[in-house]
């Protein structure tokens, strides 16, 4: 958190510096400053604890599942089964589980469904509770939900890959923008002390500043955007009747 902060600062700064290197003024570049850090700090902030803890508990969720699966088809044993996986698990899960020990093992299993918060999870809980019910092979039970977990995670990877070099994209299009004002205001020289002392001027480099700010926003936006999941976590909530019943 602490090296966030320092970056939103700084770059902040470097936004206000640079406005103050086109204009001259003060007040206004103070303004940049203000508002780039309010948009980092508030909105982006936010958007980013989200899309961190949404991508780890998506991953953990997965992997908890399929090694679940595949360990339980070895030994036979839920009780032996979750003991051998919670020496791999994370620090968060670690501390969740560690809060309900009053619970035996297969209600700490039904009850990580808070934890992980996720449709995916409720579909592997009730093939589950069949599996106690009914036994049979776990494996075999449970095939289709591990083609989905793998889907999902394959989703997630080329969401990852493609949003990044968007983002790379859209930063190197606007750094060129920036880049193309400084060498405008350092090559025109003495013209461009002119140009700064039209009224009109800084107010139009301001809301230049402002309107990159909406693109990045809109861009930030969707490339924090992780609802995909969510919808494809539901069409496996769908699912779960009709794996029951083809069970």
């Amino acid at each position: 958190m602490i090296k966030r902060i320092i970056v939103y600062t700084l770059l902040s700064f470097i936004f206000g510096l640079l406005f103050y290197f086109l204009t001259n003024k003060f007040l206004l570049s103070l303004l940049v400053f203000l508002i780039y850090c309010a948009f980092f700090f508030v909105f982006y902030e936010i958007k980013y604890r989200n899309y961190r803890v949404t991508i780890r508990k998506t991953r953990e969720c997965i992997q908890f599942i399929n090694n679940f699966i595949i360990t339980l088809s070895v030994n036979n044993s839920i009780v032996t089964t979750f003991n051998v996986l919670s020496t791999s698990f994370s620090k968060e899960l670690k501390e969740q589980v560690n809060s309900i020990n009053h619970l035996n093992d297969e209600e700490k299993i039904i009850y990580l469904k808070n934890y992980f918060n996720s449709s995916l999870y409720s579909v592997f809980v009730d093939l589950l509770k069949q599996f106690i019910e009914d036994g049979g092979n776990i494996i075999n039970n449970t095939h289709l939900l591990i083609f989905d977990t793998r889907l999902i995670e394959e989703n997630l990877n080329d969401f990852l890959v493609i949003s990044n070099k968007k983002l790379f994209q859209f930063g190197l299009m606007w750094g060129l923008c920036f880049i193309i004002l400084l060498i405008t205001k350092v090559a025109l020289g003495n013209y461009y002390l002119k140009i700064q002392l039209m009224n009109y001027y800084p107010y139009s480099l301001f809301l230049f500043f402002i309107l990159f700010l909406v693109f990045l926003y809109f861009i930030l936006r969707h490339y924090l955007d992780l609802n995909f999941i969510n919808e494809e976590l539901k069409d496996e909530k769908n699912k779960k009747q009709n794996w029951i019943s083809w069970l």
